[in-house]
């Protein structure tokens, strides 16, 4: 494996992940993201390690960094807006769900979770 490939070195890493070696996979997220600030797919791993590691704040934080890379991407403002909802944030968790209707205004989902929560 060449030391700078990335992409390699985050597809094993997702193998970690996969495979619930979640200290692992995380250094060689870590790694991947060091060497490719600029892939969201990246930060979406260390997010999902974080999750299931019970670090659901960072997740948080990570989500926001994706969000910001891709902010027209439904499935990623989807995903913070759930990830707040879960914390119990509705209020962030409304302000990611009209984000998502920005983007697709026929978004069922979004639809039904801000009405829901309103």
């Amino acid at each position: 494996m060449e030391p700078q490939d990335h992409k390699a070195i985050w597809q094993i890493g997702e193998i970690y992940l996969s495979k619930g070696e979640f200290e692992t996979a995380e250094l060689l997220v870590e790694k991947a993201i060091d060497l490719k600030p600029s892939n969201p797919k990246y930060y979406i791993s260390m997010v999902e390690i974080y999750y299931n590691t019970e670090r659901k704040d960072v997740a948080v934080e990570t989500l926001e960094k994706v969000v910001k890379l891709r902010p027209a991407n439904v499935p990623y403002l989807n995903a913070l807006a759930d990830l707040y909802l879960e914390l119990g944030d509705t209020e962030s968790a409304q302000r990611y769900y009209f984000r998502v209707l920005e983007h697709e205004p026929s978004n069922v989902r979004a639809k039904a979770k801000l009405q829901k929560i309103t």
